[in-house]
């Protein structure tokens, strides 16, 4: 057990060295006092409003996962689910990659604080995720693709990224098929396999699969939540980008958020280097001043940093 534990801290420190190298090389092609000059653009007033609109978009995240508890007849303040969530993205944020790692904060803090048997907890976490995964990904292939058949940039290998947000989309349908139509892919799996983790994963797949069945409008109002998010975070780029002095046209605006969204998929710890990186890359081949990439990818990476604190300073309170 201790040699996995160092295992995966020595795994850790190698990706975060990956991500601070990766950051630093960003500096290199955008001179340093042009950065200040970007930044310090930004009027208080503004940086109040960008404050709000994420805010606003913290609270707007949670609702899928509020309807699917409710779903289950769980009535839970959805207040305490925004911040239960916040608490797991502050997990996964620090941990290697962006996008996985804060799931059992979710499961644990229904079990702990709202007596959510676990098998119920993990069914609601899951299909969150995945009905959020969907979206997300029918974003990057739609905004990869729109890209490709544009040939706004050149000289980037963008079909390996598209080739794999495919397949995993694909995946993640048939996969929700398969368990509406009553089968289980992984209880089938892990049939060999006995104790009480083994029986609780098989308890929540049956779950998930029940509740895809009993409740079809889920999915749909799971999408629609996740639309309504994608929607805010354009209009937040689109703003933050206007605010720093760079305005962008909608097809501009698409690239810049898909290379956001690419870097997201980097297993740097917070995406570090790879977001800066793609940011100033992004607007550098729209044939604008690197300057305002990298100062949105520094923008963003602060607000980022602010709310996984606050994450981790509600999980801090969770636990007393």
């Amino acid at each position: 057990m201790k040699i996995r534990r160092h295992l995966v801290v020595a795994l850790w420190v190698f990706l975060l060295l990956i991500g601070i190298l990766l950051f630093l090389w960003t500096f290199r092609s955008v001179p340093f006092d042009e950065i200040v000059r970007v930044l310090t653009s930004l009027k208080p007033w503004e940086i109040l409003v960008l404050l709000l609109v994420n805010i606003s978009i913290l609270l707007i995240a949670p609702l899928r996962w509020w309807l699917i508890l409710r779903a289950q007849g769980h009535s839970i303040s959805y207040l305490a689910l925004a911040g239960y969530r916040q608490t797991a993205s502050a997990v996964s944020y620090f941990t290697p990659g962006q996008n996985f790692g804060g799931e059992p904060v979710q499961v644990l803090a229904l079990r702990k604080h709202h007596k959510v048997s676990g098998s119920a907890a993990l069914a609601a976490v899951t299909l969150d995720r995945a009905v959020e995964w969907i979206g997300n990904l029918v974003v990057l292939i739609f905004g990869i693709a729109f890209v490709i058949s544009t040939g706004m940039v050149t000289g980037f290998e963008l079909q390996s990224p598209l080739l794999v947000a495919i397949a995993f989309l694909l995946f993640l349908i048939v996969y929700l098929i398969t368990l509406r139509s009553g089968t289980h892919l992984f209880a089938r799996l892990l049939k060999r396999f006995k104790g009480n983790l083994v029986a609780g994963l098989r308890s929540a797949e049956k779950q998930l699969g029940d509740l895809i069945r009993q409740q079809p409008g889920l999915f749909a109002g799971g999408l629609a939540c996740s639309a309504l998010v994608w929607i805010a975070l354009f209009f937040e780029f689109w703003l933050a980008l206007d605010y720093l002095g760079l305005r962008l046209d909608p097809n501009q605006l698409i690239l810049v958020v898909t290379a956001g969204r690419v870097a997201l998929l980097a297993p740097t710890p917070g995406a570090l280097g790879a977001l800066e990186a793609s940011q100033l890359l992004a607007v550098q081949a729209l044939g604008f001043d690197p300057a305002y990439g990298l100062s949105l990818g520094l923008l963003i990476r602060a607000r980022d940093i602010l709310f996984a604190v606050v994450g981790l300073m509600l999980g801090g309170l969770g636990l007393r």
